[in-house]
């Protein structure tokens, strides 16, 4: 996949959920640790679950746990993965959820590999039989894939089909993209009525509002702006998200030099010398993954 210049203009590029220094009412669900906060925690369960619920096709989820969200390979030489989420449902299904706020490299190639370890982990080694319980992988994705350009709708759900006849081949796998960004709707135009519109508009904006809307005063909504308050995190949990936001503001300010200095080296350079020095200064591989939009794997070469 080829990228033009304008794609790494848009990594320097300031977010719209970026943090000014004021304490908000509600934490913004773009960040992880205000992600986590939320959809992370077992006595928020039911939030997840009821997000879930509207994004994945053809089935309920009645009831969930959240698993080792570490996947280790069996070839020791082979990557891993850590997942934002990753949860077992009451049935053994699998369900992983992966937030990405800046684009990277050949990003479906990246989603397609590590959602491979939910499926390989349910085999045990040497086994003939390769039987596994079905997985969903889900992208929340804070901005547009290539891949998918000319499809306006910001749910994008795939299995395996077969080409002519568009019959499923298998129900076993499903990978979702949620490309926030093609989402227009203002709060007065989404129907109360719609819980997938109501989720994707909180995941945007949760952080923008200063109080509960008197639109989204559903049960679940309540539910979820509870949670997502700022002040029911405790001290070590503000400490972690401001300390995020604020390292996030710094090391875009960093970038403001390396957009200009890219104009005459290049900007996959520029970018990948500012991740080298950041590495350096031990600042948290995920947050410059997040800043420059180079992989993991990329910064950890570095």
């Amino acid at each position: 996949m080829e990228y033009s210049g304008n794609f790494y203009c848009t990594l320097l590029q300031e977010p719209e959920h970026f943090y000014q220094g004021e304490l908000p009412e509600f934490v913004d669900l773009l960040n992880d640790q205000g992600f986590k906060h939320v959809f992370g925690r077992d006595a928020n369960k039911d939030i997840l679950i009821a997000l879930l619920n509207e994004i994945i096709p053809d089935r309920v989820i009645v009831d969930l746990r959240h698993i080792r969200n570490e996947q280790i390979p069996s070839d020791p030489e082979t990557k891993g993965s850590v997942f934002d989420l990753y949860c077992e449902t009451e049935d053994g299904s699998r369900i992983v959820v992966e937030l990405q706020n800046k684009p990277q490299l050949d990003y479906v190639d990246r989603a397609i590999y590590y959602s491979a370890f939910p499926i390989q982990n349910q085999v045990e080694k040497g086994s003939r039989k390769y039987t596994f319980n079905a997985v969903y992988v889900i992208n929340i994705l804070n901005f547009n894939l290539q891949e998918l350009n000319g499809q306006d709708k910001p749910v994008s759900a795939f299995r395996f089909k077969e080409l002519e006849t568009n019959a499923t081949l298998s129900e076993k796998y499903t990978i979702i993209f949620i490309e926030l960004r093609k989402f227009t709707k203002d709060l007065d135009d989404i129907s109360p009525d719609n819980m997938q519109e109501v989720f994707i508009h909180c995941l945007k904006n949760m952080h923008r509002h200063k109080k509960q809307p008197e639109t989204l005063q559903q049960p679940i909504c309540n539910r979820l702006f509870e949670a997502a308050r700022f002040a029911a995190m405790n001290k070590q949990e503000r400490q972690a998200y401001i300390s995020k936001m604020n390292t996030e503001r710094d090391l875009r300010n960093q970038l403001d030099y390396a957009r200009s200095e890219g104009l005459a080296k290049g900007r996959k350079e520029a970018l990948t010398e500012s991740a080298r020095k950041f590495k350096a200064q031990n600042v948290p591989i995920e947050v410059i993954s997040s800043c420059t939009g180079l992989s993991v794997e990329e910064i950890m070469a570095l």
